[in-house]
């Protein structure tokens, strides 16, 4: 019997989807929670594993050949998340994915989330928006390094998460534009952002 609150969380998050599929969805999951900074999914696993990040916020990065953190991944809640080697091959996971901020997430294995999509057509929709979302993400990330200001990337990602900006530390925020903090604090000076 699937826990009530994951039910319950889910509807949050997931509105459109019927209870009974919902109810479902929450058989296959864990919740998790998980401290600032704390792994979530470790770089080198291959558990195959996504999670749905309910409260709070994740990071994904990799750690360059001088052994600084290249921060590849910021996601906050709603987001499903995963590593995308880790999850659609059999090689280890690339990244390593860590919470920012307390954070409250819905663990399961990919394979089970295919297979129950495979029979509902509810979870098939989330599944599939799933992905539009991470291609979109993707493509928007890949566009705006290429055509985008370092100041104009700031500016949009403060513009479509606001929220999520308010607990990430600055350097992480920097790694994920691809500027250095100092770059980053200049901007925020310019900008008048700085607290």
């Amino acid at each position: 019997m699937p826990e009530k609150g994951a039910t319950d969380r889910l509807k949050e998050i997931l509105p459109d989807i019927p209870d009974k599929d919902l109810e479902l969805l929450a058989g296959i999951c864990e919740s998790k929670t998980f401290k600032d900074k704390e792994v979530i999914l470790k770089s080198g696993n291959r558990l195959r594993k996504v999670f749905l990040i309910l409260e709070g916020a994740a990071r994904g990065y990799i750690v360059g050949s001088e052994g600084d953190e290249k921060t590849i991944l910021l996601r906050g809640k709603g987001i499903f998340v995963g590593d995308a080697q880790g999850v659609f091959t059999n090689m280890p996971q690339k990244l390593e994915i860590v919470a920012v901020g307390a954070t409250e997430v819905l663990m399961l294995a990919y394979t089970d989330l295919e297979q129950l999509a495979m029979k509902n057509q509810n979870i098939l929709r989330v599944y599939l928006n799933s992905l539009k979302e991470a291609i979109l993400r993707l493509s928007y990330r890949v566009e705006s390094m290429i055509t985008m200001s370092s100041e104009e990337r700031y500016l949009d990602l403060l513009k479509l998460s606001p929220s999520f900006l308010e607990k990430s530390y600055d350097k992480y925020v920097a790694s994920f534009l691809g500027i250095t903090p100092v770059s980053l604090s200049r901007i925020k000076t310019k900008l008048n952002l700085s607290n």
